[in-house]
């Protein structure tokens, strides 16, 4: 015979009501007794019907999920750049909406609310939004939840949970890391600091020269972070009379631009130039030498955002916005260790 919900119930120790909320996402049931329960149930081979979950809880069991930030997504046929970021994003909040029997829907930037809602889409997920994004300036999440990664610095209405990196604190982790291995002068290429994500690292970036005495050098690009355009910004870093010695960039895309750009002017890789990326990806090990990178964690952002959201869908509306803070990493390369430090 095949399992019953009774079966589930005794595997993990729980009454049969905390098995049924947390089939249906129903009731306030911790994570861990959510996980007990999915394992117990995966253990057994139990499989629930999503059909009837649906019909009592009046709930599609769908959560959309919307990179703000692919401009690609505009301008060509992906919907998703090409980033391990989001990527490993999406791959977390997937891997997160699954085990608890919920689907996920990846919409496109310019995607119409309307017929959004065909899908009865129980609430969603906006990765790095400006905040200006049609979900936030329509009705649609009045009755939904929203949760973000990165906060939505024009945001028109209040967001219940924000999913974030430190990433102030991780400019001043990367730069810490440039002077102690001799860099005097770093400059930063960034693209639009109407994100979160990039306003914090160019705010972390200026206040880490504030306290040692460095001139900031800031280029901003527009987006797409393409190597072309940081080409054009190494060339004219390079072309001021105190030009920069090492050079942090707020993507890996960047960072590969300004790598080739150095490369075919000739400049050594680390000893005349430190590179550098705020986000980590697979790409800059594959480089000669490799680029040092900032790991963000990002499965791990996407599945807390999945998390949080299913959290709010099951147990109501929060009045206050919630912060989940991701650590940081720092991974350092071939292209910053230029050895031991000297004056200048």
């Amino acid at each position: 015979m095949p399992p019953t919900i009774r079966d589930v119930a005794a595997a993990a120790g729980v009454s049969i009501t905390t098995v049924s909320h947390v089939l249906s996402g129903q009731g306030r049931i911790s994570e861990a007794t959510r996980r007990r329960v999915a394992k117990a149930a995966a253990d057994l081979g139990y499989q629930a019907n999503i059909h009837a979950q649906q019909l009592v809880t009046r709930r599609s069991r769908t959560l959309a999920i919307q990179l703000a930030n692919s401009v690609e997504a505009t301008t060509s046929s992906a919907l998703v750049p090409n980033s391990d970021y989001f990527l490993e994003v999406l791959n977390g909040a997937a891997e997160a909406a699954t085990g608890r029997s919920y689907a996920l829907l990846l919409t496109p930037p310019d995607a119409d609310l309307e017929a959004l809602d065909a899908f009865a889409v129980d609430g969603a997920i906006l990765v790095d939004p400006r905040g200006d994004e049609p979900f936030f300036a329509t009705g649609w999440s009045r009755n939904r939840p929203l949760v973000t990664t990165g906060r939505p610095l024009a945001r028109k209405r209040r967001v219940p949970v924000v999913v974030d990196n430190d990433l102030m604190a991780a400019a001043r982790l990367m730069l810490d890391h440039l002077a102690g291995n001799g860099y005097r002068r770093p400059a930063l290429i960034t693209t639009d600091t109407s994100r979160s994500y990039t306003a914090d690292l160019v705010a972390g970036y200026r206040e880490w020269c504030t306290g040692h005495a460095v001139t900031p050098q800031v280029v901003e690009l527009d987006e797409p972070p393409t190597t072309e355009g940081a080409a054009t910004a190494l060339g004219r870093l390079l072309d001021q009379r105190t030009p920069p010695d090492a050079i942090f960039t707020t993507s890996e895309n960047l960072a590969l631009g300004v790598l080739h750009e150095a490369q075919r002017r000739g400049l050594a890789v680390p000893a005349g130039l430190g590179i550098c990326s705020a986000v980590d990806s697979g790409a800059l090990q594959l480089t000669s030498p490799q680029v040092t990178g900032m790991f963000v964690y990002p499965r791990e952002v996407g599945r807390q955002a999945a998390i949080a959201l299913m959290d709010l869908i099951d147990d109501g509306p929060r009045r206050t916005t919630r912060r989940i803070e991701i650590p940081v990493r720092l991974n350092a390369r071939a292209s910053t260790l230029r050895g031991t430090p000297q004056a200048g």
